[in-house]
């Protein structure tokens, strides 16, 4: 009984130890994963209004236009991607602002806690302020409080508060 116990911890730990993740710029390479790793993240389950948002075609749009501002997260040994972070860079008319818009970001569910998102953002921003950012910027779903407190965490303040209303017209 007892090895029984020992092999289970030993499964455990092997899941929860951190591995050596290498942050990058996406390539095309990665966007089949990309997207097979998105699918489990966006579910209309979790997240209906999202989920209605989220497609290829913004996966492939965003990467097309700032593809620098794509970024994965990948398991040095396995070569598999743990995880994603997309950005673009808004520029308003007749304003001196440009922000940093943190699109999108996913991290696969055995390697969150574990800082991957967080080192994902970071690099994001440095690339942000890289492209003449001033400020970055990022919208969550009110009924996802994981990713509020992900947001808090690394330094987002909640400046405006936005009903969103939608309608499902069939």
């Amino acid at each position: 009984m007892a090895k029984k116990s020992v092999s289970k911890h030993k499964r455990a730990h092997a899941k929860k130890r951190r591995i050596e993740i290498e942050i990058r710029q996406m390539t095309l390479e990665d966007l089949p994963e990309v997207w097979r790793l998105s699918e489990k993240i966006f579910t209309p389950s979790q997240l209906q209004f999202t989920y209605r948002t989220w497609n290829v075609n913004e996966l492939l749009s965003l990467f097309q236009e700032d593809p620098e501002l794509c970024l994965v997260a990948e398991d040095v040994a396995s070569k598999r991607v743990v995880g994603f972070a997309l950005g673009t860079i808004l520029k308003r008319p007749f304003s001196p602002w440009t922000y940093g818009y943190f699109v999108w970001a996913g991290v696969k569910r055995m390697r969150r806690r574990q800082g991957v998102g967080k080192r994902l953002y970071r690099e994001l921003e440095k690339r942000f302020k890289e492209k003449g950012a001033r400020i970055a910027i990022v919208d969550v779903e009110g009924t996802n409080t994981a990713g509020m407190r992900f947001m808090e965490k690394l330094g987002f303040k909640q400046s405006q508060t936005y009903i969103w209303y939608s309608k499902l017209l069939e």
